[in-house]
Formats: C-alpha cells, structure tokens, sequence
C-alpha cells in the first residue's frame, strides 16, 4: 500500500471470523500532537489500548473512543475479555495520512483529498464488509465515488465502489463526543447486518 502513511491496526480474529462474521473497518479520522513519522503509528496507539484493558498499560485520555464505541455498538458495558475480543475482530484505520499539530485544529480539505488514494488501497487491501466512520466532519469529507441511500429511518448509509465490490458505509457521532451513546445501538447493529 503505497500511499497508506500510518497502517492500519487489524485485529488477529479480522480475516478469520471477524465480529459476528462481518469484517467490519472501524475509521477515525486522525492522529494529533507531535510529530510521528512512525508507520505504526495506529497500530501502537490500540496495541496500547488493548494492553490497558490487559491491565499491562496506564490509563490514557484517547483510551475513551475506542471504550466507548465498542461498548455502544454491543449495547451494554461489556468486560475487559469482551472489549479485547471485538477489537481482535475489526480493522481501524485513521483516513488523513499525517498528524494533525493540536486536537483543536482541523484537517483541510486538501488534507482529506490527498488521503483518498490511502484509504482506496485499504478497502482493497482487507476487503471489509462494513465501514463505520467516527465523525460528522469526516463523513463530509469522505471520497464520493459511490451511491448514498437512506435507511427507513432516515439514516444514511454510503456504498463506496471498491474493484467489484461494493462496501456499505455508516456513520456515528464521533465516540469522544456527548452526542453518541446507546442510542446509536440499533442504528448500528442495523448497519451490521446491512453488510
């Protein structure tokens, strides 16, 4: 993958069973604060993550999201087995390939546009079933090369054209945000089985 800067974390379960059988791509939007060149960068920051939860690793504030987010889309707060099970299960992957300077300043959207060669090549790379993307923000800026459809409940839902294949996307409030929870349960577990 040429153009992919940062690659993305992929669980150990992804290409054998995945979550529920699905293959699903977890998207962040970007990495903040100094200046990594790294390649795994992600890799290290849910490595850390899961390492937390092994309780072999400090607390840290960006270990929210991802606590968070899983414990939404299965609907309850699930224990530290269950929370490492459904990261082992995905890929996650953050879209803009360089490091944002500070949490506050956002990508442009050059910087969006130049990452879209990266995020093709991970569609095509682990093939996944569903996208489930963190963030209005990033939702906006995604590439448009598919078809945008509306669920029965108003819920849009986007189908990225990858080689032959084409992938359903859904979008959530980003998981650090106070306008997700478990009210987004349904619509996810929806999008699951839309895949």
């Amino acid at each position: 993958m040429k153009n992919v800067k940062f690659s993305p974390w992929v669980g150990t379960k992804y290409a054998t069973k995945g979550y529920n059988g699905k293959k699903i791509l977890v998207l962040g939007e970007s990495h903040y604060g100094g200046d990594y060149t790294k390649s795994d960068l992600t890799q290290a920051v849910l490595t850390h993550f899961l390492d937390y939860k092994r309780g072999t690793y400090p607390h840290h504030s960006s270990m929210k999201s991802p606590t968070t987010f899983a414990n939404v889309l299965i609907g309850k707060q699930v224990d530290n087995a269950t929370m490492i099970d459904f990261w082992e299960s995905v890929v996650f992957y953050n879209f803009i390939q360089k490091v944002m300077p500070d949490i506050k300043i956002r990508p442009s959207k050059e910087d969006f546009k130049n990452s879209y060669s990266a995020f093709f090549e991970v569609l095509e790379e682990y093939k996944p079933d569903l996208i489930i993307a963190w963030g209005k923000g990033l939702w906006d800026n995604l590439p448009d090369n598919g078809i945008r459809k509306e669920n029965k409940n108003g819920k849009s839902f986007y189908f990225y054209k990858a080689g032959d294949r084409e992938i359903p996307a859904y979008w959530v409030y980003h998981p650090a945000s106070s306008a997700f929870g478990y009210k987004y349960t349904e619509d996810l577990q929806e999008a699951i089985k839309l895949a």
